[in-house]
């Protein structure tokens, strides 16, 4: 038997730190053999700091089915906290109930006992140490705060999972579906994988979180050129933009608008532009039957071959599969 400590946090994803729960019952469901007697594969139960009930983001209470202290793992799960992807003083706020519980996750670690964090759950095991030379993921939006908070540790926001042999990092808050998978995959067998996957309707695991990422401008810096210029560039990313025009709207000579800009929202001025034409191009896919030729030009590309190449290296799939995937808009009948 496998036992499985999930940790819920103040603030958790409450329907996460169920949902691992409920995953590994059907794992029991789907690897139990008719007629055979046995124990369950897996057993799974809530854990919390202070064994007491914890209030989720939505308000739901989760409450733990055993005490912390009388539970020897074989696998932790640190669930994850939609706050902690918001704003540095938010992750604070999250972070610091979870304090107590450093020491037992690098005890278990030394034991052997497997980690694995969903979404922002990977900030917990940063704060305890356990992700020094090792490689991480986390919630695309969280990327930029863990970035700046453990910049000697190797973020790989771009993928959904990440396995380090003895510690797994899974990125979005629903993730933990896609961890499940790998886990009773990894610890039962593909098989009772694929069985869990057909019982709960899910397709196979997915490998990248690139495609859900939105462009989120950094403007909370103190640097007021800089603003004037991302609120500009935000009005005319269609029109054609030099970066000597951009450095003029800024008032600043072109090099030392080119640092600055760095400097305060961690993208070059291209990148910067590169990025809103693809947010924006991006939206057309999703709420138009526009062509995608059209939408290029649109964007302020005249080269379509270049703009979907650039497309593809950042989103992680075509213009086309990503309409396909995420537009609301429906298709004409003919």
């Amino acid at each position: 038997m496998i036992n499985i400590a999930i940790v819920a946090l103040p603030n958790c994803h409450a329907s996460g730190v169920h949902g691992v729960m409920d995953f590994f019952t059907v794992a029991n469901y789907c690897a139990h053999v008719p007629g055979v007697r046995a124990a369950p594969l897996f057993n799974g139960q809530v854990v919390t700091v202070d064994n007491e009930p914890v209030r989720g983001y939505s308000g739901a209470v989760v409450t733990p089915t055993v005490r912390r202290e009388d539970f020897e793992p074989d696998l932790i799960v640190v669930g994850s906290s939609v706050e902690a992807a918001v704003s540095a003083d938010r992750l604070e706020r999250t972070l610091a109930p979870a304090i107590p519980l450093h020491g037992w996750l690098r005890q278990a670690f030394e034991k052997g006992v497997v980690l694995a964090s969903v979404c922002t759950g990977s900030f917990v095991l940063a704060e305890a140490g356990l992700l020094a030379e090792q490689a991480a993921t986390t919630h695309w939006r969280a990327a930029p705060l863990f970035r700046a908070r453990y910049p000697d540790i190797r973020l790989e926001e771009d993928q959904l999972l990440v396995d380090n042999g003895q510690i797994i990092c899974a990125g979005g808050a629903t993730a933990f579906v896609d961890l499940c998978l790998y886990l009773v995959e990894r610890f039962a067998s593909p098989s009772v994988a694929l069985a869990c996957s057909k019982m709960l309707v899910l397709d196979g695991r997915r490998v990248e979180q690139t495609p859900y990422m939105a462009f989120y401008s950094r403007k909370a810096h103190q640097d007021d050129a800089i603003r004037k210029a991302q609120t500009w560039l935000e009005h005319h990313y269609s029109e054609p933009v030099g970066i000597d025009d951009v450095a003029e709207v800024a008032g600043l000579g072109t090099r030392t608008f080119k640092r600055r800009f760095k400097e305060a929202t961690g993208e070059t001025p291209i990148g910067y532009l590169q990025h809103l034409r693809i947010e924006a191009a991006k939206h057309k896919l999703e709420s138009s039957r526009e062509q995608t030729a059209r939408i290029i030009w649109s964007v302020g590309y005249e080269d379509a071959s270049s703009f979907r190449r650039l497309f593809k290296r950042t989103v992680g799939c075509t213009m086309e599969q990503y309409r396909k995937r995420f537009s609301y808009v429906t298709p004409m009948v003919v």
